[in-house]
């Protein structure tokens, strides 16, 4: 796909209209590099992994890719370098006060979404489980910078799974479910990040951080 110089005067990076999903990315240059053993791009394959399990979902998605000259709302897309996984993050002048936008929500420290502010993806590029697992992570950090938050037990989810969600995206990179899909529409017309539910448990949080 093209790198593309594009119009600076939209408003948002990402856009929702109707069924038809539009973003704006710009590419580190480290994912314009071919893995060997797929014989693409980790860009080409981080963007077919988000327009299949999305489209699946009913969703179109374009993912329009820019250059480092365009002045326009955009994500970027870059190497994890921090912990050897995949995530999302806000700039860190986002960070911390997210908290008092949602309620004091654990998971808004360093992921302060907002339509004009959605985070960057970063990827771990050191990928043990192939291609297909590549684009499925692809396809559940998008679902952040969509406005979804977390499902599984992570520890700022004090080690909590959102019942029933085994299947879903942002759980375990499974399939876009019909949930996750109207909690998107919902971030996108409310302009507030749509999270699973939480709950505490003492016994729950003490036991997952000694099991890390």
């Amino acid at each position: 796909m093209e790198t593309k110089q594009t119009n600076p005067k939209r408003r948002y990076p990402v856009t929702l209209e109707g069924d038809t999903i539009t973003c704006y990315a710009l590419f580190a240059e480290p994912l314009l590099e071919k893995n060997p053993e797929w014989d693409i791009t980790y860009a080409d394959a981080c963007t077919e992994g988000i327009t299949k399990y999305w489209g699946d979902a009913g969703f179109t998605v374009n993912i329009i890719r820019v250059n480092k000259e365009d002045r326009g709302p955009h994500i970027c897309v870059l190497p994890a370098k921090v912990t050897g996984t995949s995530y999302v993050m806000s700039r860190w002048w986002r960070w911390g006060w997210g908290l008092f936008r949602s309620s004091f929500h654990p998971e808004s420290f360093m992921i302060n979404w907002s339509r004009r502010h959605p985070g960057n993806i970063h990827l771990n590029l050191r990928v043990r489980y192939g291609k297909n697992w590549f684009m499925r992570v692809s396809a559940h950090e998008f679902g952040h910078i969509l406005g979804l938050g977390d499902a599984y037990a992570a520890h700022y989810r004090f080690f909590y799974e959102a019942p029933g969600t085994r299947d879903y995206m942002m759980n375990h990179n499974t399939a876009v479910s019909p949930e996750e899909a109207a909690m998107v529409r919902r971030a996108q017309e409310t302009g507030k990040m749509q999270y699973f539910p939480i709950k505490f448990s003492a016994k729950r949080f003490i036991k997952g951080v000694f099991k890390r």
